[in-house]
């Protein structure tokens, strides 16, 4: 078993540690939201609790993501691998952990922050309640976005390839890989540095969007005669929040395929 074998496995830790961390959050603040609008309407309880469990369903996505990056890590470490005593190899491995399970951080408690204002709206106002799930179901996915780029940047960074030209010795010991050659720098860069560009960049646009979507439900619970002007700013507002993440998937693209 090499370094990058051993790697695997700690990654396979730091993806889904990282991933459960945002889930549960968001998990709280659907929860906390339908809560606090049974306290206010208990007429409606019944309606709450089934929408509650909806977006519960969709903010576990996330931790769905990173526990299926952390079975493939897991596995990873068993296998015979191309290059198992290649810091390019090893930092594929780590910056796959690190970009799901930070980058599912801001999936996770955006798509909660969403679905705990939609709730809070949904009890203060029923009559409202098709427009805010409207507007909950899809800030939701949005929302989701960051996450789904880390997916691809962790699964991209798996399934790498080419690092047999980067093999260091059949040895553990950190000073036998020494004096590093320049590819190998350049590898083990390239792609941790792409799994963290990706894994930070997924978080602020997803509680970005977060903050519009959950502000665009309250708002149609107050006023819901001026939906089509709230539904306008809210695409509008969730388009440029995204587009920070849409910047660290470019980049993180551009180190996996320079």
């Amino acid at each position: 078993m090499g370094i990058a074998n051993l790697m695997a496995l700690l990654a396979c830790g730091l993806a889904m540690g990282f991933g459960a961390l945002g889930t549960g959050w968001g998990l709280g603040f659907t929860a906390q939201g339908a809560i606090r609008g049974m306290a206010r309407q208990p007429q409606i309880n019944p309606l709450l609790f089934r929408n509650m469990l909806v977006g519960q369903a969709i903010t576990e996505t996330p931790a769905i993501f990173s526990l299926v990056v952390a079975f493939l890590l897991y596995f990873s470490a068993d296998k015979h691998l191309e290059a198992p005593y290649s810091l390019a190899q090893t930092a594929s491995f780590l910056g796959a952990g690190l970009c799901i399970g930070i980058g599912s951080i801001g999936s996770g408690i955006g798509s909660g922050l969403v679905a705990h204002h939609a709730l809070t709206g949904m009890s203060r106002n029923p009559s409202a309640q098709n427009q805010i799930m409207l507007v909950m179901l899809i800030g939701q996915a949005w929302a989701q976005t960051g996450g789904i780029f880390a997916l691809v940047i962790a699964l991209l960074l798996l399934n790498g390839g080419g690092f047999a030209g980067l093999s260091g010795p059949n040895d553990l010991h950190l000073f036998s890989i020494l004096p590093l050659s320049p590819g190998e720098i350049v590898g083990f860069s390239r792609y941790l540095g792409a799994g963290i560009a990706m894994g930070f960049g997924a978080i602020g646009s997803s509680i970005g969007i977060a903050y519009v979507g959950g502000m665009a439900c309250r708002g149609l619970a107050t006023a819901p005669e001026a939906g089509a002007r709230i539904k306008t700013a809210f695409f509008v507002g969730s388009a440029t929040a995204q587009s920070p993440s849409i910047f660290s998937l470019i980049i993180a693209l551009i180190l996996l395929i320079r």
